[in-house]
């Protein structure tokens, strides 16, 4: 009996650790800023994935294609609706709120995958970082200099980032869950308000489903 191949798509990528992505079957990082020479453009990814479904996926496999591309525009003009699971680690966090384009990312997002598919969002938790702020407002003696450093790095880089690439929304579980569910493509199916991630422990995981 064949095995349906999963198709993965992980928007927003960055630089990417090729390891923790082996035991996907075809798998598109797509962000704006890979250099030309490793990484190819929407067409050409569609030419892959048009040969990766025609022929024998065994004489095909074209492990992590790294898609030079912007995000909205992939997800707008990707011509297939065709992959099973999203990844969006510390992206969600940079588009904007107010102007709608969350939403509008959400609604792309749903217009390329299956039906059935998943959705694995990693953002800052905002209350987290707060209590951070707080507790280091109120009692900033007891951090050895190293170890204030490292907070007030954390807070500034997670509240606001650089301003070549700056945060431009705040994520609680509550907020997380106005965000996402409002638009009715997603539903949340598991929240993990503090998470441990790329060495820093003032994350969420937000695990959504498709609604249709």
């Amino acid at each position: 009996m064949a095995v349906t191949p999963c198709y993965v798509l992980n928007i927003g990528s960055g630089s990417i650790d090729i390891d923790r992505f082996q035991s996907e079957d075809f798998i598109v990082h797509v962000d704006s800023g890979y250099p030309l020479d490793i990484s190819v453009p929407m067409s050409i990814v569609k030419e892959r994935i048009d040969d990766y479904m025609n022929d024998e996926p065994e004489s095909n496999f074209p492990f992590g294609v790294l898609c030079d591309c912007d995000i909205f525009y992939f997800v707008e003009n990707f011509p297939y609706k065709i992959f099973n699971k999203v990844i969006a680690e510390r992206i969600f966090e940079h588009i904007d709120y107010s102007s709608g384009s969350i939403g509008r990312l959400l609604e792309g997002l749903n217009r390329i995958t299956s039906s059935g598919a998943t959705l694995s969002i990693i953002v800052p938790n905002a209350l987290h970082l707060a209590n951070m702020l707080l507790e280091y407002e109120v009692d900033s003696e007891k951090y050895e200099n190293k170890d204030s450093l490292k907070q007030k790095l954390i807070l500034n880089t997670e509240f606001t980032n650089t301003r070549s690439d700056p945060h431009s929304s705040i994520w609680t579980p509550t907020l997380a869950r106005e965000y996402i569910e409002s638009e009715g493509t997603w539903e949340i199916t598991e929240l993990i308000p503090n998470l441990n991630f790329a060495g820093r422990d003032c994350y969420m995981k937000i695990e959504c489903k498709k609604v249709f």
